[in-house]
């Protein structure tokens, strides 16, 4: 796939952060300046749906369906062929992913109030070997992920059954220490919470669910949990920031990006220099 100066240009300006280069470009128009001829997965158009329109970005939050948030966290010696698991996901009206929750320095109750987008993404400061940026558009997503990662990349995501609680692992591939997580927020603006996190590991894992269909999903394990929420890591793991291996799965809304590697029933799109 040959790229031209003008998609050079378009990524330039995704980088310095001017979001209002891309207002007149459609998410359609972007993708395609960037990979022609290859069509926007249907699992990342559903990401980009915004809310009700005009809706308040920080107190309006997008409904919660069954699929969006998995709350378990496990140990990386857990991801092999034959582990079933019972996974559990938010229900709470506010929630924000939990990948998420471990690096905000800032406190609530969120059974009974949220996180507005300045407490996520202007108040809080990024974690101990975090580098993250609010992604407000398409353009800036992919904007942040090749910067962190080059060119030569491809997004996945994580295909969670609606209503399916219990899964075994059938297969599990890495994908290397390297990756770009971003998040979509529970808010009805459409906001990504973009992150490279150092230290960890991401896998692609193929699953079943108990009523026998075949699924994926992502999963991260952090190395380095020095810096997580000391409270929250006690609670599902049982251990200390600092003492053991942290992994936990990407929900449906959030999608990775990783360096091109071969992969199966996965959806990609490769970006070449």
């Amino acid at each position: 796939m040959e790229f031209r100066c003008a998609v050079v240009t378009l990524f330039c300006l995704a980088l310095v952060g001017a979001d209002h280069a891309h207002e007149s470009i459609a998410d359609e128009s972007y993708w395609q300046a960037v990979w022609p001829n290859t069509p926007i997965p249907p699992t990342l158009m559903e990401l980009l749906k915004p809310g009700t329109e005009d809706a308040n970005i920080n107190n309006l939050p997008m409904k919660i369906d069954d699929t969006q948030y998995p709350k378990n966290f496990f140990f990386e010696h857990e991801l092999y062929p034959g582990k079933t698991m019972n996974l559990q996901f938010s229900k709470i009206p506010y929630a924000q992913p939990y990948g998420v929750w471990f690096y905000l320095r800032i406190h609530k109750d969120i059974e009974k109030e949220g996180y507005t987008y300045e407490e996520v993404c202007i108040l809080s400061p990024a974690g101990h070997g975090e580098e993250r940026y609010c992604a407000k558009s398409l353009a800036t997503l992919i904007g942040f992920s090749v910067s962190k990662l080059g060119k030569n990349i491809q997004p996945l995501s994580s295909s969670f059954l609606d209503k399916q609680n219990q899964y075994t692992i059938e297969g599990v591939q890495n994908l290397g220490d390297k990756a770009v997580m971003c998040h979509r927020l529970n808010f009805q603006n459409v906001v990504f919470y973009c992150h490279e996190i150092h230290q960890t590991t991401a896998y692609q894992v193929s699953m079943v669910a108990a009523d026998g269909t075949n699924t994926q999903a992502l999963a991260v394990c952090h190395h380095d949990t020095s810096a997580m929420n000391p409270d929250i890591l006690y609670e599902l793991l049982k251990v200390k920031p600092g003492t053991a291996t942290a992994c936990h799965f990407l929900g449906n809304k959030a999608v990775m990006w990783v360096p091109n590697l071969p992969t199966h029933n996965a959806y990609t799109s490769s970006m070449e220099n």
